[in-house]
């Protein structure tokens, strides 16, 4: 069997080196980093753009931030985060979206993902144009994939706890589990990129998936609340692309 496991590692890792877009593998079993390959620059202490995966993170961040009370809850209506914007809308359907709404991607607010996607970063304030967006279902409705979801909950995560997403993210995430946060891009406003960009090394990665595989707490020292854990894997909603599940900020699929 062990030669066997040899043969099959050699084997991944030899696919691998032909996947030109791959940078890294890494095998964790049990908590144990037993395999670990760079290819393509990448390297162990290099950060690596997390692109979408930066949703996962936020999640968690959002998670967190109900546990300690700076946030009501998933049902907890967005409006009151941004006034001003909701005021300029003037469509009491928005009025209704919840923080829930916007980590299961059923805002109902148009996409600023993919053809979107260029008009909105280009934007000279990222909220805004967001709340902006035409309503094409209603709160709670269809799964719409949108970076500008999560960016909406980096913002309320700015105003909630009264600290940048990037701070509160170091405090209360990167600190606790010991690993490193660079900062990554930020809007026009000085708010920290939801949902792209964020940057964080392999192994770093391979901490925040040990960290969700033992139910939010790593080396007895609790971090994220089981119960979030939980909810993050519960379907919400379901991709009309792909078919595929998706809950809080991540995309759910059985292996």
């Amino acid at each position: 069997q062990a030669a066997a496991d040899v043969d099959l590692g050699a084997a991944i890792l030899a696919r691998a080196d032909e996947l030109p877009r791959l940078r890294s593998v890494l095998v964790s079993v049990r908590g144990e980093l037993v395999a670990e390959h760079y290819v393509n620059g990448a390297s162990a202490r290099r950060p690596a753009n997390l692109k979408s995966a930066s949703k996962s993170i936020i999640s968690i961040l959002v998670g967190i931030a109900i546990d300690q009370r700076y946030l009501a809850g998933v049902d907890q209506p967005i409006a009151g985060f941004f006034p001003r914007y909701f005021v300029e809308t003037g469509e009491d359907d928005k009025a209704d979206i919840t923080i829930g709404d916007l980590l299961s991607m059923r805002s109902g607010l148009e996409s600023t993902s993919s053809r979107n996607y260029g008009a909105w970063v280009q934007s000279r304030d990222w909220v805004r144009y967001v709340l902006s967006r035409p309503m094409v279902d209603a709160p709670g409705g269809r799964m719409i994939y949108s970076t500008g979801s999560t960016h909406l909950l980096s913002a309320i995560l700015t105003r909630a706890t009264g600290t940048s997403t990037l701070a509160f993210a170091r405090t209360h995430l990167a600190g606790p589990l010991g690993i490193s946060l660079p900062a990554w891009m930020r809007d026009p406003q000085g708010i920290y990129f939801g949902g792209n960009e964020m940057l964080m090394t392999p192994r770093d990665m391979v901490t925040i998936g040990e960290l969700y595989l033992r139910g939010g707490a790593l080396d007895g020292h609790r971090v994220v609340p089981e119960s979030w854990v939980d909810a993050s894997f519960t379907p919400r909603g379901r991709s009309r692309f792909s078919g595929r599940q998706y809950g809080y900020g991540r995309w759910i699929r059985q292996l």
